[in-house]
């Protein structure tokens, strides 16, 4: 293999996903004996879920709502970047990103995966497609840490975490700065450090773009709260997909409380630690549904099997991948051109 600056890169993604995946599986064995979970409870959990179908059922749906407004939130700020891409394209090729995410770790990343596609199709606005992705990615964190700040505030068993309050207010409020008040760019012209960003041949042209793209979406008004709308119900369904795999675990539990929690949950396993939040999930189901009246060990399930969920409809996407005939173009990947553009 030729010593490129390309096969450099690719080696360093790989040797990262190993890392991660590693990491993964070790927090999760250590949960498994920390929480002493045994084979027996996973099988006996597994057949009473699947003995009551219809919350499983339930929960599969409820994660392809939770999908499908992601990928109208997607199509919302791809259409108020002005990108000519149709909603029945934009919701397949979301799906093939949840594929890439789910099954080809390390090799391409969903959103990646979703640059590439939406450029190909629109080459003439691929620079728009490619911000769009970071500005409803910025929409869905700041709804996630919204929910997730006033579930911890009205939790009064988690009402201790004063330092992960400050960190959460101050990021959600940057983020909503960004999407809603951003100033204008002649304020930080003369920032020394800002003029060597705006310089830099790879990074320059990037963060300028996704300042004029945020730029716009401040002009419309409407698109900002279209973004955090359709963010708002994507959370929404994920957190009630949690609800019904609990109620198909025949758990007992605090429902106010469960809710107010689980967007904490999601949080933590935005933490790029693992490959799909995987470890760090269970963890904090562990560490927080216990408010809830859930025991750690049952707590750690129900995250697996959230995972899970999640996997199956990534399978779907891979199906799609396929039947679109996309398997047959050249693999997207993290050096094409559409990224840097």
């Amino acid at each position: 293999m030729n010593d490129t600056p390309h096969n450099r890169n690719h080696l360093r993604r790989l040797l990262i996903t190993l890392v991660k995946i590693v990491i993964g599986v070790a927090l999760v064995v250590f949960l498994f004996r920390k929480q002493d979970v045994r084979l027996s409870m996973i099988v006996d959990a597994a057949i009473h879920l699947f003995t009551h179908p219809v919350w499983l059922v339930a929960t599969l749906l409820l994660v392809l709502g939770c999908l499908l407004a992601g990928a109208i939130r997607w199509w919302t700020a791809l259409r108020g970047l002005d990108v000519p891409l149709s909603r029945k394209r934009v919701i397949a090729i979301f799906f093939i990103g949840h594929f890439f995410n789910g099954f080809l770790p390390g090799t391409t990343g969903g959103d990646v995966a979703r640059a590439v596609y939406a450029a190909r199709g629109v080459p003439a606005h691929k620079p728009e497609a490619v911000m769009s992705i970071m500005i409803e990615r910025l929409a869905g964190i700041a709804m996630l840490l919204l929910l997730t700040i006033a579930g911890l505030l009205a939790s009064p068993e988690h009402c201790h975490l004063h330092m992960a309050m400050i960190l959460l207010i101050g990021a959600t409020s940057l983020i909503l700065i960004m999407l809603l008040a951003l100033p204008d760019m002649q304020h930080f012209a003369a920032w020394p450090g800002l003029r060597q960003i705006a310089r830099h041949p790879r990074l320059g042209p990037v963060v300028v773009r996704l300042y004029t793209a945020l730029r716009l979406c401040q002009t419309r008004r409407v698109l900002a709260l279209e973004l955090l709308g359709w963010s708002l119900l994507q959370h929404a369904c994920a957190i009630a997909s949690w609800l019904t795999l609990a109620y198909g675990f025949g758990l007992t539990f605090r429902v106010v409380p469960f809710l107010l929690l689980i967007p904490a949950v999601l949080t933590a396993q935005m933490i790029p630690l693992t490959l799909g939040g995987l470890g760090v999930r269970e963890g904090a189901a562990a560490s927080l549904l216990p408010g809830a009246g859930i025991h750690p060990q049952v707590a750690v399930l129900v995250a697996l099997a959230s995972y899970a969920a999640s996997l199956v409809w990534s399978a779907a996407g891979g199906l799609i991948f396929v039947a679109l005939g996309e398997h047959h173009h050249a693999r997207p990947d993290l050096d094409s051109p559409a990224q840097g553009e």
